[in-house]
């Protein structure tokens, strides 16, 4: 008995064909996928993700970025208020960016902290020397009082010193006069009020009570009598009394 042996259709190899290549397909795909999930960053097309290397020294940055297996370029210098010189203060791209092994990372890197000089603040008053520190690009820093012949207030000597050249925003002390540690009693008889309270509290002194005589014909506000009397020896912070023409 003989068997008759059939060919397939063409219809059949199409499908055979078809079948067999959704299969190999769908290995591929899946081994795709358990390859990146596996190892996610040594991937087919060397896909590494991007370092931080912000607060780094260059040369630092450089060797970190060299065992990711990236090359880097420097990019722009400039000064910074705080960075030390080749500081990285920026990376391009963005750490934690996904780029292709061998890329090149371009960092920014500091010139240097800004430098400023300290401004001759001697004989300014207070506010007149923290304006300067300010313009200068200073801060004021502590304020300490030391007795002295100079007015109260007035602006003795500065930590850093003088002329120092000192980062951007270094905070500069300075030593003020609390006025003299005794002083002659100033004559503010004549004087309007408010010029002499003016006066008085520029050298420490406090006006303490106010008495008004408005049966004087002096003009109103004009100062009659003051006590302690002009010369006499006070103490800083000792309190007048003022004997004023016209009406409270």
């Amino acid at each position: 008995m003989k068997l008759a042996l059939r060919l397939p259709t063409d219809e059949e190899n199409r499908r055979l064909l078809t079948h067999a290549g959704l299969a190999v397909a769908g290995f591929v795909v899946a081994w795709l996928l358990v390859f990146f999930l596996v190892f996610p960053d040594d991937g087919a097309a060397g896909v590494v993700t991007v370092p931080a290397v912000l607060g780094m020294t260059y040369d630092d940055a450089s060797k970190r970025l060299g065992d990711s297996g990236l090359d880097h370029a420097l990019g722009e210098s400039r000064l910074s208020g705080e960075a030390p010189k080749s500081t990285v203060l920026a990376q391009t791209p963005a750490a934690g960016s996904r780029v292709l092994r061998g890329s090149k990372v371009t960092l920014d890197v500091s010139a240097g902290q800004e430098r400023r000089t300290i401004p001759d603040v001697v004989g300014k008053s207070r506010l007149g020397a923290e304006a300067m520190l300010r313009e200068a690009g200073l801060q004021l820093g502590h304020v300490t009082e030391r007795s002295s012949e100079q007015a109260r207030g007035t602006a003795l000597s500065s930590q850093p010193a003088i002329g120092q050249v000192v980062p951007a925003g270094t905070a500069v002390d300075l030593v003020v006069s609390a006025g003299p540690s005794e002083l002659a009693m100033p004559d503010v008889v004549g004087y309007h009020v408010t010029a002499a309270r003016g006066t008085l509290e520029q050298l420490g002194l406090t006006i303490w009570h106010v008495t008004f005589d408005s049966m004087s014909t002096a003009p109103a506000g004009r100062v009659l009598e003051q006590s302690p009397a002009a010369g006499t020896t006070v103490l800083p912070g000792a309190t007048i009394t003022l004997r004023v023409a016209g009406k409270p």
